[in-house]
């Protein structure tokens, strides 16, 4: 078999190298070096896989996710072309939960100020100034592992705790000792939100500009699942306004600006797409695609800009024990299907 794994650090290319050791194992660097003899590919959550993936790949019977998520794969077009969809559906529910609460004091504490070199001297104290946790209202969206794993932290830290889920569990609730309530009514109470569900379709934009409007005003909003949750735009006028007092994020909605030097990159892009729209001539749909590139570029930029933003590179997963565990679970996958026995849980359904 031709196992081609992509976006792979080097100390993980010996272990998938030796697991596998008796099979044809590769390792390119994005999805489109995947060769178009591949059997098997291993994709982290940056690779979208879909009918153009497929068309190229013929022989593939097998994506196998480094990751919980597969809103980067196209799972109709895995059905249609019968290639079964896989990921590591637990690995690092501690590691995300932990990494979220790293967020919430870097910007209660005022991290960012912190670290800036103006803010030393007379009047540094009051600039520093932070928001103690206890007796604050936690409102957390998602109760599934992550979000279990964070409420219980929250009242570790003496903070009431909310939460809404479209699956209530009232056994859960009673273990931890939080309330589950309607997203507007959690939203409307908590000091702090918490974003812990998958993205697809239905939440999408979960948190529009009606729906932040509807919060606490001055809330602190932290995301460390999936960048296009959060409607941008609202949420750069929310914190102009004053509406949203601060944001701890790990994702945003084009995590590719994580992926190198963030001023470096952005810097590149803007000048690549502001090119290729100011060159005459072309297709008149491709140019209004690199405008809206362009315009998701500078909104970023602008976001991470904010002095009310709190934000790290996309490294909430990236513990020692939760990259250990999903490099298992991905060779785990791979051989149990090639045995003919892969876990149902580990199987993406559409």
């Amino acid at each position: 078999m031709k196992i081609v794994f992509v976006e792979t650090e080097d100390d993980e290319q010996s272990f998938f190298a030796e697991s596998l050791a008796g099979h044809d194992v590769a390792f390119v660097d994005d999805i489109g070096g995947v060769p178009r003899d591949a059997d098997i590919v291993s994709v982290f959550i940056h690779s979208r896989v879909g009918t153009e993936f497929f068309r190229r790949h013929p022989k593939v019977k097998l994506v196998a996710s480094r990751s919980s998520a597969s809103d980067h794969l196209d799972l109709k077009a895995a059905a249609r072309r019968g290639v079964v969809l896989a990921r590591v559906p637990d690995y690092g529910a501690a590691t995300v939960a932990e990494h979220t609460f790293a967020l919430i004091l870097g910007v209660t504490r005022r991290l960012r100020h912190c670290l800036d070199t103006k803010n030393r001297g007379r009047g540094a104290t009051e600039r520093l100034r932070g928001l103690e946790l206890r007796g604050k209202t936690l409102g957390v969206v998602g109760t599934g592992r992550v979000g279990s794993m964070v409420l219980s932290i929250g009242k570790a830290f003496g903070m009431e705790c909310v939460a809404f889920d479209r699956k209530a569990d009232a056994e859960l609730a009673e273990k931890i000792g939080f309330r589950y309530v309607s997203l507007d009514k959690l939203l409307r109470c908590s000091d702090i939100v918490t974003l812990h569900v998958p993205l697809n379709p239905r939440t999408r934009h979960l948190l529009s500009a009606k729906r932040l409007a509807r919060g606490k005003p001055g809330f602190i909003l932290i995301n460390t699942a999936r960048g296009a949750l959060v409607d941008i735009d609202a949420l750069l006028a929310g914190l102009n306004s004053g509406q949203v007092g601060g944001v701890g994020l790990d994702v945003l909605e084009d995590d590719t600006v994580f992926r190198h030097d963030a001023s470096r990159i952005i810097g590149e892009q803007i000048v690549q797409k502001i090119h290729a729209i100011s060159t005459p001539g072309g297709d008149p749909l491709r140019r209004e695609k690199r405008l809206r590139e362009l315009e998701g570029i500078m909104r970023n930029r602008q976001l991470l800009a904010h002095e009310n933003v709190f934000f790290t590179p996309h490294v909430g997963f990236n513990s020692i024990e939760a990259i250990e565990r999903i490099n298992l679970g991905t060779v785990q996958n791979i051989r149990d299907f090639l045995a003919g026995r892969l876990r149902p849980e580990a199987v993406v359904a559409p």
